[in-house]
């Protein structure tokens, strides 16, 4: 009720379709092969599309399948970030601040651009929002 993207479809008690879009890109997952093929049909007939089989990409995430559960690794998405605002050769720490460290305005600093930050912010939320989802059967 609240996810503009996510949509479901169940039939009887036990079969349940579960649909999630984002702009051109649309995975399915549920209970029934039946209704994973019969959406499936209805879609091509509606629209031109490609079934790339199982998911293994989605927005920038990893997505791998076994018998265990569906996992997610976001190795290639953080990489891409560090590229993308030229980060690859920073320096990892485990704690980026010293605790009770005070901050100060450096005034004679370089001027950051706004959108930069905002963009590195928005990658490093998504990172962070995506980062802890694991599904087991």
């Amino acid at each position: 009720m609240s996810d503009h993207t996510l949509f479901t479809k169940k039939e009887r008690e036990t079969n349940v379709l579960i649909v999630n879009l984002y702009v051109d890109d649309l995975i399915f997952t549920g209970s029934s092969k039946k209704m994973f093929e019969e959406f499936k049909r209805s879609m091509k007939r509606e629209f031109e599309m490609t079934d790339l089989g199982y998911i293994r990409y989605f927005l920038g995430v990893e997505v791998t399948q076994t018998s265990s559960g569906i996992f997610i690794c976001q190795k290639k998405y953080a990489n891409e970030v560090l590229e993308r605002f030229r980060l690859q050769n920073c320096s990892p720490v485990k704690n980026p601040i010293v605790p009770g460290c005070k901050l100060t305005k450096d005034v004679g600093g370089l001027k950051l651009d706004a959108t930069t930050y905002k963009q590195i912010m928005g990658s490093l939320m998504y990172f962070v929002g995506t980062s802890k989802l694991e599904v087991k059967n």
